[in-house]
This record gives structure tokens, sequence and C-alpha cells, in this order.
């Protein structure tokens, strides 16, 4: 658990034993913090100078050999406020660059896109939050927990805190699931033999169609007015027909 936390805040494999070996022996010379790694003295000493690089790793010369030591773990609150800083530069940098990327996209007018991948389906999800208004849809019930997991928490409590309303149909087995016991949504169901991966999403001028395979998850959003006018009149047949 703690490897997998220091990786994510950028050291290597090498990197995190060498300095929780450190932590764990206290200072050290080359050969011995290598041999309780379990890693080659030349890795050893390239992941030394990494950590070095990173204020992670100090040392002291003692009758001519290097002792290393780690620093106190309180330096990751620096690394992490240095990569915030990082971020929010890029952040206030593409915010100005955005009007002009915009300008310049031509694919950005076309009317329609494709994604591919969970990533892709968390794009149509953020769309619709952007659009700001409210939405119909169906499915895909339970298959959205398995390939959105927390993502899709993330995703309701925010629809929520912008007062985005939502008229869903799910499969009959999703009837006590969390998602539908939410403030402003509306849920009917169908049988579940009527419970597919696919699913819809209707939102302003644009219809979602997603595939939620955990395999492959795909999507393919159309914008056109007409088009999604089209899908809400198919959308009412089906809530009048849904159970509550």
């Amino acid at each position: 658990m703690i490897e997998k936390l220091l990786k994510s805040l950028g050291l290597t494999k090498n990197e995190c034993k060498v300095y929780l070996t450190l932590m764990k022996i206290g200072s050290s010379v080359v050969g011995e913090i290598t041999s309780v790694c379990g890693i080659h003295r030349r890795n050893g000493y390239d992941s030394i100078e990494r950590l070095m690089g990173k204020g992670l790793i100090s040392f002291v010369v003692i009758n001519n050999r290097k002792y290393y030591s780690a620093v106190n773990p309180e330096r990751f609150f620096s690394i992490i406020e240095e990569k915030k800083a990082i971020l929010d530069e890029q952040k206030k940098m593409l915010s100005s660059m955005l009007p002009k990327l915009v300008a310049s996209d031509t694919s950005y007018k076309q009317d329609v896109k494709f994604y591919k991948g969970k990533e892709g389906l968390k794009t149509v999800y953020e769309d619709i939050l952007k659009t700001c208004k409210d939405y119909i849809g169906y499915g895909p019930g339970k298959q959205i927990e398995t390939v959105l997991k927390s993502y899709l928490i993330h995703y309701v409590n925010r629809r929520v805190s912008l007062k985005i309303s939502a008229k869903m149909i799910y499969d009959i087995g999703s009837k006590r699931k969390w998602f539908t016991k939410k403030p402003l949504v509306e849920v009917r169901y169908l049988p579940e033999q009527y419970s597919s991966y696919a699913a819809l999403r209707i939102y302003g001028s644009k219809v979602a169609i997603l595939l939620f395979s955990e395999d492959a998850p795909i999507a393919i959003v159309v914008d056109n007015m007409s088009i999604a006018d089209s899908y809400r009149k198919y959308f009412d047949i089906l809530w009048e027909h849904a159970e509550k």
C-alpha cells in the first residue's frame, strides 16, 4: 500500500525499495542498501541519485565512505504541493489557450464523435455535466457500476450539486441500486430480459450511444437537434410502458 502511494508520487519501483529500506535500517552505505533491497548495485546507485535529486535522501561522508539516509517523510507534502503548483499553472495556460485551440480544431465542428475505453465513457459523462441540461436515457443498470466504479459516485454527486435532473429507465434488477435513489432522478424499470450493456443518454442537442463492455467500452455522440428530438419521442413511448 505504501509502495503504491509512493509510486503515485513519482517514485520508481527501485526508488521505493531504496527509500523504504533506508527508513527501516537508517543510515547506510550503498552495498548494504542494495543487499537489503535485493537490487543490482548499479540500479541502487541510479535510484539513490534520483532520490537525492528529489530531496528524499541525504548523505554524510565518514572515513571516505558515503552514508545515505532517508529524509523525513513530510518531504512528500512538499512534493505534492510542487506537483499541484505545476498542474495549476498548466490549467491556467490551457484556459488561456483553449479558445484559440477550439477555433483551429476542425474536428470540434463535426456532428459525430467516437470515444474508446473507460476514459472515453467518462468524457461523455463530463460533457453531460458541462452541457448542464436535464437529460433522459436508459441502461445499463448494474453494469454501469462495474465499468465506471468510483467515478460514478463522483459524477452523481456533481450532477446533484449542479441541479441537473434525469429521467432514467433501467432493468428491474437495478431497482434497489443506490444511484436510483439519489435526488433529482426519476426512474422506471423494464423486465430483466431487456437488460444489456448498451445505453443511451439524450442531453441538449446530443445523443450518446454507449457500450459498457468491461473489455472494450465505446461511445458515439451525435450532435444534431433533430436526431435528439426523435430519440426523445422514442424514449417517451418506452417511458409510458416502463414500470414505476
